[in-house]
Parts: C-alpha cells; sequence; structure tokens
C-alpha cells in the first residue's frame, strides 16, 4: 500500500509540474500576443456591431450612377421608415474633419496624410439612390472603426462602434412601412 501511495504521489506531482508549466507557457503566450489578441477583439467586436445595424442589409451593391458608370455601396439598411447607405473608412489614427472642407487629415504618430472628403463621395451616393428612390427617405453615414480618433469632432454623418445612432440601431419594435419595404425590394433586385 506504502508503495501504491509513494507512486501516486510522484505522478500527481509529475501531472501538477506539467499542469504548472503547461499553464505558465499559455500565459506566455498570451502576453507576447497581447496587441494582436486586442485588435482581433476589437475587429471582431467591430464586426459584429456593423452587421447588427439596422432591420436587414445589402452589402458590396453595385449601383449605377445615372453617367454610365457604377459604384460600390458597402452596405444599404432598411429602417422602419427609410434607407441608409453606410461607408466603412479603414483610417486610422487621428483624424481631423469638418464637413464642408475639401481635404481632411490622417495623424499617424507624427506624421500627416491629407485625404479628400468622403462626405462629398457619400452624398453623391444618396442623391443617386434618392433619385432611384424619390419617395423614400434616403440618408448616409460614414463609419470608422475603432482604430479611428477625433480629437477635435466630427460631422453628424460621421460614427464609431461607440457612437450608433439609436435609428439604426437592430430595433424590430418598428413595422416597417409599406412604401419602404417595397423600396428595399426594388434594391435586392439590383443586387441579383
Amino acid at each position: 500500500m506504502d508503495n501504491f501511495l509513494h507512486v501516486s504521489a510522484q505522478l500527481f506531482s509529475g501531472v501538477g509540474l506539467i499542469s504548472a508549466v503547461t499553464f505558465i507557457a499559455i500565459f506566455f503566450i498570451i502576453y507576447l500576443n497581447r496587441i494582436r489578441i486586442k485588435q482581433s477583439w476589437l475587429l471582431f467586436r467591430t464586426e459584429y456591431c456593423l452587421n447588427n445595424l439596422g432591420l436587414e442589409q445589402i452589402s458590396n451593391i453595385q449601383f449605377p450612377d445615372g453617367l454610365g458608370h457604377h459604384f460600390t455601396i458597402d452596405r444599404i439598411l432598411l429602417r422602419h421608415n427609410g434607407i441608409t447607405l453606410l461607408v466603412y473608412k479603414k483610417y486610422q489614427g487621428r483624424i481631423f474633419c469638418a464637413s464642408n472642407i475639401d481635404e481632411w487629415t490622417q495623424m499617424l504618430g507624427q506624421k500627416s496624410y491629407t485625404f479628400k472628403n468622403p462626405l462629398f463621395e457619400l452624398d453623391y451616393q444618396v442623391k443617386a439612390i434618392s433619385a432611384f428612390l424619390p419617395d423614400i427617405h434616403i440618408d448616409g453615414f460614414l463609419f470608422f472603426d475603432h482604430t479611428a480618433a477625433f480629437p477635435k469632432g466630427h460631422p453628424e454623418q460621421v460614427m464609431h462602434p461607440r457612437l450608433i445612432p439609436l435609428e439604426l440601431q437592430l430595433n424590430n419594435r418598428h413595422q416597417v412601412e409599406t412604401k419602404v419595404m417595397s423600396a428595399w425590394k426594388k434594391m435586392q433586385a439590383c443586387q441579383a
């Protein structure tokens, strides 16, 4: 019996040592990859946020611009009383912007980069959809993810995961207006 207890104690101490080493190794791997894990988690949260906007969505739809060309809309969202265009802008860093200036500025560390005001293109797309669906309330938003910050504020049409307009949050309490649902089906037909 003493021999059995001695062998059992050695086995448990060996298993305990293996468990401790395994735990330390896993902790070390997580620690080394903590930034990548955090970025992956935030990306997952962003995708989850985007996928839960509106009552229904159409993604990556090609739409005629009225001049013989097409443009791509990232997402179109169905609301109970209208349709919303959503353009995902993957800009990181500090963004300095305003509604009516031609160029916005992106700061990455000490370097700055300018890019064309995306609200102009969004407005153009909203007008094209409004011409296609004349009796429906159409609006649009630019979506910036967790990697962007707006130290001086941003226009109303800019949103991010921490600031989602109430009318875009997934909400089944409202009945979709009949004319809006007809317009939605017309938009779905464009996707085919």
